[in-house]
């Protein structure tokens, strides 16, 4: 058997998982939050390693966990923690949710302007914690100098489990430090960030074990001391393992209260306008890029709210959906409630209802609302095709892939389709299949997902296809067409 480890933003979730990919067991534990001032956003590392401690408990306390052969990380990307050169934490992780170091972000992108930026790192935009490191640079230089230490959460987790200090590209890729046309640490980047490489944690393959399980972590948890123990890498990456989107042209994408997207080709692409990150794919000789709609979950969420209906079930909710025909009626909505509005829209631009009639009922509009967001998520997958992305399929994930309504809907808008995962933990599924991996070197990525992967529900797009695609074609032109920057990095 095999563990999967997924440090995730707000709990740290474990799944004990059979070699044909069948759950066992299952355990999280919460990490928090701490809201700071000037919109910084930290954690304890302490606190996240106890939870490490114990969700891993709670798997042993449900399950024989004797039989665990290795263990593998998957993490969230591009949160900060500076450590001292003995590899001792100064202060609390900063964040990917931190706003502090978005001016910082914001001057390196005009600085370099977004082609070079993206040909140095992948990324058309600084962020995360390259901003961050620029901001310390000039209040506190002290922390990011020498002799200290560059660290992520997931390698300072990795290197307590199993003493070495490593981490792979798509993690490094989150610091904006990593070059995917080189494969390495980007020295134009370094530079900027007023750091060498020897500050960074070891860059290693996936395919590499890190170290083998330190004997007091085993003693605390169970587990056999000196099993194999992977590099972390970026959660959204070992989701992409976890729900079998290993071949060019599928595309990933998680339903939750943002929709991130993931594009997987066999060659690397353009990012896609000014929103874009590229990197390599932890399966052999693939890339990835990855786009955040700033819509998603969290309008469904709104309008539920909004209309009375957030105490309803998911199946409740589909049936509300079904009771309306597809087009609503007429019932039009242009999701762009977030305050920048969309990807490549000024900001500020605002979301509209359209076609409101006296005949519209509170379910016309929640129609409308997940209808505009299909829409939505069509427009993004058209900045994946501007940067030459082949797509065949989607593979979606998150609470509403369990919605027997919605795919249909984004399957009818995008004309592709839509592959639903069964399991919710996708990360760390995907971190059990890297801890396969490990003990299988000669078997490659995309045949242990295959075969560890759960079977995924097919939704093809149907009759009111064409209807859909005809309603996209008006969502698109009605969008305000001097105030979209598609610019291409």
């Amino acid at each position: 058997m095999f563990l999967g480890l997924d440090l995730g933003t707000t709990n740290v979730k474990v799944l004990l998982v059979e070699k044909n990919g069948g759950i066992v067991a299952r355990a999280s534990a919460p990490v928090q939050l701490f809201h700071v001032e000037d919109g910084g956003v930290e954690q304890d590392i302490e606190d996240i390693f106890a939870a490490v401690l114990t969700a891993i408990g709670r798997i042993a306390a449900a399950a024989d966990v004797s039989s665990v052969q290795a263990l593998g990380v998957s993490s969230q990307g591009g949160a900060l923690q500076i450590l001292d050169g003995d590899g001792r934490p100064l202060g609390r992780v900063i964040s990917w949710l931190d706003a502090r170091g978005k001016p910082y972000d914001e001057a390196i992108t005009r600085d370099m302007g977004t082609r070079e930026l993206a040909r140095h790192s992948g990324h058309p935009q600084g962020t995360m914690a390259l901003g961050q490191l620029l901001r310390l640079r000039e209040h506190q230089p002290e922390l990011p100098a020498k002799p200290n230490r560059i660290g992520f959460v997931g390698d300072v987790i990795v290197s307590r489990l199993c003493g070495r200090w490593a981490h792979d590209a798509t993690s490094l890729s989150c610091a904006v430090l990593f070059n995917p046309s080189t494969g390495l640490a980007d020295p134009e980047m370094l530079e900027r960030a007023g750091i060498s490489e020897d500050q960074l944690p070891e860059l290693i393959s996936p395919r590499e074990p890190a170290g083998g399980l330190l004997n007091e972590v085993a003693a605390k948890t169970s587990l056999a001391a000196g099993i194999p123990v992977s590099a972390p890498v970026h959660d959204q990456y070992a989701s992409a393992l976890g729900v079998g989107a290993t071949a060019p042209g599928d595309v990933m994408f998680g339903s939750g209260t943002a929709w991130a997207l993931l594009a997987v080709s066999d060659r690397p692409m353009l990012p896609a306008s000014d929103i874009g990150f590229v990197c390599r794919h932890v399966v052999e000789g693939l890339y990835g890029q990855i786009l955040s709609m700033v819509n998603g979950g969290c309008t469904v969420t709104w309008a539920l709210d909004l209309l009375g209906l957030s105490d309803k079930s998911g199946a409740e909710i589909d049936d509300l959906l079904d009771e309306i025909a597809p087009g609503a009626d007429g019932l039009r909505v242009w999701p762009l409630l977030a305050p920048k509005g969309g990807a490549v829209l000024a900001a500020g631009t605002a979301g509209r209802l359209t076609g409101l009639r006296l005949g519209h009922g509170r379910t016309h509009v929640l129609r409308a609302v997940v209808e505009g967001l299909a829409m939505e998520l069509a427009r993004y997958l058209g900045f994946f095709a501007d940067a030459g992305a082949a797509m065949e399929r989607l593979v979606m994930c998150g609470g509403a892939a369990a919605s027997r309504v919605t795919p249909q809907i984004i399957a009818d808008t995008t004309g592709l389709p839509v592959a639903c995962a069964t399991e919710s933990e996708t990360g760390a599924l995907g971190a059990a299949m890297l801890a396969r991996g490990l003990l299988e070197p000669k078997r490659s990525l995309t045949e242990i997902s295959a075969a560890m992967t759960p079977p995924l529900r097919v939704v093809e797009p149907g009759p009111d296809a064409a209807l859909y695609q005809e309603m996209f074609a008006q969502y698109v032109a009605e969008l305000p067409l001097d105030v979209v920057k598609k610019e291409q990095p």
